[in-house]
């Protein structure tokens, strides 16, 4: 109890602003044709007051000239309460674009909460901007799960994002620099000089963004609070056509808990001989790196995520993001919500021939401790991320000896990699005229 009043005062004695601006992003989904959807969704202290009556939306062309500019009212029913006092608020707004093109959409809000590295920085508002190619079909990338707000020190600490793209674009992260806005509906500028201070961290786990997973990764070594802003870009046949920003803010707070222990056990099963046989099981810690998974149409993938508090202080629990739960052809559940354990599992059965794609499937494991039932108690937050590919199995040719008149097989996917033929599952045809060949799985 003792640490969770410590907790309690910790979070509290911070300086409160008025209508403080934690984070925030703004994306922009396809209705029908060139009518899209903006949604701008801003992280607020919950505790702040004077909240603004409304938003102004910007959308700009290719050559920064305003097409259309939106006012838009707070939300009252698309107001979320988020652990650790803040509370999030999302505004609805719809655009018919002239024509296709590239658009930058956004917005700014004022003002800052009080961080360490930005100085003055509750004399600066918000930017929110994001890039979309509108061609009448074309989405920007969405976020699946909520920022993370509160870490320990000399404890790791993980975030992701969890990026969800409708058109299976390709997808990489940076950080970026927190902005403000130049003038309305003219673009952002950086609030700070180069080079930005990023949250101090320990050699041994520097503050970083994985660009493949997303991946906010390090262990901070200076208790404070940090603002900390990232760029998800978006990508098709190698050219960048949009992006979205986030902002968010992470206070640093002294070690008031032992974090849990966690493990996975990763496990990929296909339908043989008439029964389901496990044809890949790996057992993950977070000390291991991050695999990815592979799988092919008729496949099923079942993780199970295991949680154990070492302290027994809090209560342990989990909650799982994925494209594929968006597209309902899988599920997580939080099976038990224990002081002392949780057990949260991903199953996706069966993987169908439309997921097929060069570009994966990231599903994350939100994992978190709560104390108290109030939001104004500690929560503490780790994020895990797998990346799943659905790929094709085919077989081709090797080699060809004249000499000895053998054929010799490769049998590999549609990213390159190479299996087995002789594995369970697979069947190889040889026709008459030693050329011609097929492969089958699951016979």
């Amino acid at each position: 109890m003792k640490k969770l009043v410590f907790l309690f005062l910790l979070i509290l004695s911070y300086p409160s602003y008025s209508s403080n601006l934690l984070g925030g992003e703004i994306t922009c989904r396809n209705i029908n044709g060139l009518m899209y959807e903006t949604k701008l969704t801003i992280y607020r202290d919950s505790m702040s007051g004077n909240l603004p009556l409304n938003c102004t939306i910007a959308y700009r062309d290719s050559v920064d000239t305003i097409i259309a500019t939106h006012v838009v009212i707070t939300p009252l029913g698309l107001i979320q309460n988020n652990p650790n006092g803040y509370k999030s608020y999302t505004y609805i707004d719809t655009i018919i674009f002239p024509n296709t093109g590239t658009y930058k959409v956004s917005s700014r809000d004022c003002c800052r909460d009080s961080v360490d590295n930005i100085s003055n920085a509750t004399s600066y508002g918000m930017y929110f901007e994001c890039m979309i190619m509108a061609d009448g079909s074309n989405s920007s990338p969405e976020f699946l799960s909520s920022p993370i707000n509160l870490a320990q020190l000399n404890q790791p600490f993980t975030n992701n994002i969890t990026p969800y793209d409708v058109d299976r674009d390709s997808l990489s992260w940076e950080l970026v620099i927190p902005e403000d806005i130049v003038s309305n509906g003219s673009g952002g500028f950086n609030i700070v000089s180069l080079p930005y201070n990023y949250p101090p961290s320990d050699s041994s786990l520097p503050f970083h963004i994985d660009s493949i997973l997303g991946d906010i990764t390090f262990k901070p070594n200076i208790a404070g609070r940090y603002q900390i802003a990232v760029k998800l870009i978006e990508w098709r046949n190698g050219v960048p056509i949009g992006y979205v920003k986030r902002e968010m803010k992470l206070t640093i707070i002294p070690v008031v808990n032992t974090p849990l222990v966690v493990q996975a056990k990763i496990q990929v099963l296909a339908f043989v001989s008439g029964q389901w046989t496990t044809v890949f099981l790996q057992n993950w810690t977070p000390v291991s790196p991050h695999p990815d998974i592979y799988l092919v149409p008729g496949e099923n993938l079942y993780i199970s995520y295991t949680l154990n508090d070492p302290d027994l202080t809090g209560y342990p629990s989990s909650y799982c993001y994925s494209a594929s739960i968006v597209n309902s052809s899988a599920y997580g559940t939080t099976l038990s919500n224990y002081n002392d354990w949780a057990d949260c599992d991903y199953d996706w059965s069966t993987v169908a021939a439309a997921d097929v794609s060069d570009q994966p499937i990231y599903v994350t494991f939100n994992t978190f401790e709560q104390f108290s039932t109030s939001q104004y108690y500690g929560q503490f937050f780790n994020d895990y991320t797998f990346r799943i590919f659905v790929t094709n199995p085919t077989t081709g040719i090797n080699e060809i000896s004249n000499d000895s008149k053998s054929v010799y097989l490769k049998s590999i996917d549609l990213l390159g990699r190479e299996t087995d033929p002789n594995l369970p599952g697979f069947r190889i045809d040889l026709y008459s005229d030693g050329k011609t060949k097929k492969v089958f799985r699951g016979e």
